[in-house]
């Protein structure tokens, strides 16, 4: 099996969405304001700080939620621009790029990355009780990947064989040339081959400075959340979640010291030809093409909230504390020596074309069958300060980061400065400003409707209003639902 894999996987997300880890999910409510360790509330606090579950909604006598089909997803490239950005989503006519072209390309992606993150909850309800606390359980899909190619794989992706890693070139007239400085664009033209035989390296040099992450696991949540301690002037809340977790699909490659670590888990449906090393695999799953799970696991999160005098909110949470193991369809990275090359390189921007590039001559990854990997989750810590100054607005601020290095994993903290005005009590506009993460800064927005007293919510935010107003780094976001209700 070969680099293909990558590809087929990003071809499979953009078909199923149209549309890189959140730090609010599928929250719409939170996605405008970021502001989710403090303000979110029932079920939507699932995975984010499940101890704000027994607050009492400000919605007065609603104590019961739910909600079907809440989607949040986000979508960054570092190089990208906006156009291009749309036409990889919606489809489009994407120009051929010039050698020239692709060679400045080469150098930008060895310097940026590229970032899709997709949560989809279909189901999420939530119940307040008077003393037992409250409780909550929500069904959702996650969907993360990330890249940043070191300089040799980029050079590679995009100059393909005409790249001067290689020393000689086969061309189509069938003669072999030495490599020369400055060749000439007729012989480029007819080279259909390049070849390493003198000086070639191995996948963990070329791959050096190389991290590719991408995973999709269905999360089954459990949550409760109680007010542990009560005066006039301050409420301490706890809670907890535990979560079963479905995997779906995986697959990481790493290097960041020169030496190459990888391996892939992917479900049948992914539809990936394992050919012969299938064979003495003892993970392999049949090729049906059905969606089966190719990994199990279990974690939990924890979460506190202290709110004085009902106006100034302290928050702190820990999630994502656990780990899977992944044993159907497992591949680990095989450290092989390049030595030829038969693809032209990238063509155009399309993003699935700069996958399969990577598929040339006898491939430039190798796979080898293994039985099971057990991997962390992407734990998180968050902390958040918020304050109500009345009951049409309120503002705060939230700081997400990650406690390890896995998929789904934060690059670096995420920080979010934000808040919401209601100037009806059914009618609600938020907005902020954030910065670190998978992302560059980005100014989230959103609005909501809540009519009959919360007992129906629609909403619709975005991550980034940038993108509405520069065609460079672009963050295209969306967070929507239509079916939340309140008793």
């Amino acid at each position: 099996m070969r680099i293909r894999v990558i590809a087929m996987l990003i071809v499979l997300i953009c078909a199923n969405t149209r549309i890189l880890s959140q730090t609010e999910n599928s929250a719409f409510s939170i996605t405008g304001h970021g502001l989710g360790t403090t303000f979110s509330t029932d079920y939507q606090a699932i995975g984010i700080n499940p101890a704000n579950l027994d607050i009492a909604s400000q919605f007065e006598g609603r104590r019961y939620a739910l909600g079907f089909s809440e989607i949040g997803a986000s979508f960054y490239s570092g190089i990208l621009s906006k156009t291009d950005i749309r036409k990889n989503l919606f489809g489009g006519n994407f120009d051929q790029l010039s050698r020239e072209e692709k060679a400045a390309y080469a150098l930008e992606f060895a310097q940026e990355n590229n970032a899709l993150d997709l949560d989809i909850m279909s189901t999420g309800f939530s119940i307040q009780t008077n003393k037992a606390g409250s409780f909550a359980f929500s069904v959702r899909d996650k969907i993360d990947y990330y890249s940043k190619l070191g300089p040799q794989v980029s050079d590679l992706l995009w100059l393909g064989n005409t790249s001067d890693y290689f020393s000689q070139y086969v061309l189509s007239t069938g003669d072999t040339i030495n490599g020369y400085p400055n060749i000439s664009p007729d012989s480029l033209a007819l080279i259909v081959q390049g070849l390493n035989l003198d000086n070639p390296q191995s996948i963990g040099e070329i791959t050096r400075g190389t991290s590719l992450r991408f995973s999709w696991v269905r999360e089954f949540n459990l949550s409760y959340g109680k007010l542990l301690l009560s005066t006039e002037d301050f409420k301490i809340y706890g809670g907890v979640g535990l979560k079963l977790l479905v995997g779906q699909g995986y697959m990481e490659i790493e290097n960041d010291n020169g030496k190459a670590e990888g391996f892939s888990a992917l479900s049948p449906i992914f539809n990936i030809d394992y050919s012969e090393i299938s064979e003495n695999n003892p993970s392999a799953l049949p090729d049906d093409k059905k969606l089966k799970p190719v990994g199990l696991g279990y974690g939990f999160d924890l979460g506190a909230t202290i709110v004085v005098k009902d106006k100034l909110y302290f928050s702190a949470a820990v999630t994502d504390i656990g780990s899977m193991t992944w044993d159907g369809n497992v591949y680990s990275l095989k450290d092989v020596v390049l030595t030829n090359y038969i693809s032209s390189g990238i063509e155009n921007l399309q993003l699935t074309e700069q996958l399969e590039a990577l598929n040339g001559g006898d491939g430039l990854v190798e796979w080898e069958g293994q039985g099971s990997v057990t991997t962390k989750l992407p734990a998180m810590m968050r902390g958040g300060v918020s304050f109500i100054f009345n009951s049409k607005f309120k503002a705060g601020v939230d700081i997400v980061n990650s406690l390890n290095n896995e998929v789904g994993s934060l690059e670096k903290a995420n920080i979010a400065f934000g808040g919401e005005f209601s100037p009806l009590k059914w009618l609600h506009f938020s907005a902020g400003y954030m910065t670190g993460g998978n992302y560059l800064r980005k100014i989230p927005a959103g609005i909501r409707f809540t009519p009959g007293n919360g007992k129906y919510e629609i909403g619709f935010a975005s991550r980034d209003l940038i993108t509405f107003f520069t065609d460079n780094q672009p963050t295209v976001s969306l967070a929507m639902g239509f079916l939340r209700f309140r008793f």
